[in-house]
């Protein structure tokens, strides 16, 4: 079968599945509009990234950039389909409207849709967050032009898929239906694995299971994923334990919830709002890291902390689990979807530091308890091995 992948971030959510689909003799060409290098047997096109609407509102210019996507894309299915290259499945993310034109090209080619989510207000931490009270019309237009690039996306499609049944439930009831589907991505639990013997040394610090250690990850340090009240509990943690060390992996770009009002980043924030009360030699702040990295960090780690507002559920959540950490993480969705309190992780509420600081004490001290989450929290991330979950997606994509 012939499969055509399309993503501007490539493989992004096609991480697991496009080698599966390849492993399984399918023929894969893939459309991004990026240069870095992919691991993909199949042909690789690129795009030029569309340039950006000026003096127009943030909406708007979600719809001027999509649109152009959409052009570009479409000219490529075109020049593919006169080479008589014609695919029998379209994979992509509704994200940036790259398939808006690509009916026009082939009208009768099923097309399977990954749409995340449909951004709402509280999504973007309003209502939750005591510093968001609420959406102000610019966000409410945002997030207006973001769901309509993926209406219109998901109205030419014949499936649809989603990795967790928070996200599924964001989008509203026309999209409710049989064409709607809940399966994650997958995750490798191979390769994120216990391993009590890891040994390694970034930026000069050697790293092994013999040092009391807490990682933090998100993509961008940002609000929206708690770091501002990790940071706030990081005095109290080190106040309980002299020994303990705080890898923390993450940029300081613009993240899913924005910038800090200051328009600087949180990271620097939280260390002149923190100064004088932490010991910096034992916090790390190691940016982002390649991914083997970021498996070995997981897997020297007593305790992992996971916090979000209601948003999409990160993989570095389950492959914490799978790693076998002791997991802290806020209560509510998308969390509670694979952590049950006292099971395989201790829930706390993301706005209090203090509490954050117990959870993480407690387990810190309690061997025991810090052993049971760590074997449950392995368990439940089995569910999501992508030994288990891609052969569900390739079935959809097979049997249309």
């Amino acid at each position: 079968m012939r499969i055509l992948l399309i993503h501007q971030n490539f493989p992004g959510q096609f991480r697991q599945l496009a080698p599966y689909l390849e492993s399984l003799g399918h023929e894969l060409i893939a459309i991004c509009s990026h240069e870095r290098q992919v691991a993909l047997l199949g042909k690789v096109i690129r795009y030029k990234e569309p340039s950006k609407a000026e003096g127009v509102s943030l909406g708007t210019s979600l719809w001027h950039e999509g649109l152009e996507r959409a052009t570009l894309v479409a000219k490529i299915c075109s020049e593919l389909d006169s080479q008589g290259w014609i695919p029998d499945r379209i994979l992509a993310h509704t994200g940036w409207g790259e398939t808006l034109g690509i009916k026009e090209v082939w009208p009768s080619v099923p097309q399977i849709l990954w749409p995340e989510l449909w951004i709402l207000p509280l999504h973007g931490g309003y209502g939750v967050d005591p510093l968001k009270t609420e959406a102000e019309l610019d966000m409410k237009l945002e997030q207006l032009g973001r769901n309509s690039l993926t209406s219109v996306a998901l109205q030419s499609a014949t499936s649809w898929i989603l990795p967790t049944r928070h996200q599924a439930n964001s989008l509203p009831k026309i999209f409710q239906s049989s064409k709607l589907n809940v399966i994650h991505e997958g995750i490798d639990t191979e390769l994120a694995k216990p391993n009590d013997q890891v040994k390694y040394i970034i930026r000069d610090i050697p790293i092994d299971k013999s040092v009391p250690t807490i990682t933090f990850v998100n993509r961008n340090l940002e609000r929206l994923r708690g770091f501002d009240v990790f940071m706030r509990a990081l005095p109290i943690i080190q106040g309980i334990s002299k020994e303990v060390r705080v890898l923390i992996v993450g940029d300081s770009e613009v993240g899913y919830g924005g910038m800090h009002p200051s328009g600087r980043p949180l990271r620097e924030v939280m260390l002149e709002e923190l100064s004088g009360k932490l010991d910096l030699e034992r916090i790390h702040f190691l940016g982002r890291v390649p991914h083997p990295i970021l498996i070995a960090i997981l897997q020297a780690s007593w305790v992992h902390v996971y916090l979000s507002y209601p948003f999409v559920m990160g993989w570095s959540l389950l492959e914490a689990m799978a790693c076998g950490c002791s997991i802290v993480a806020s209560k509510g969705m998308p969390v509670e979807e694979v952590i049950t309190n006292g099971i395989e992780g201790l829930l706390v509420s993301i706005n209090s530091p203090e509490e954050l600081a117990n959870a993480v004490g407690n387990l810190l001290a309690n061997n025991v308890l810090r052993q049971s989450i760590s074997y449950n929290a392995r368990s439940r991330a089995m569910n999501y091995d992508h030994k288990l979950v891609l052969p569900k997606t390739v079935k959809i994509i097979e049997e249309l």
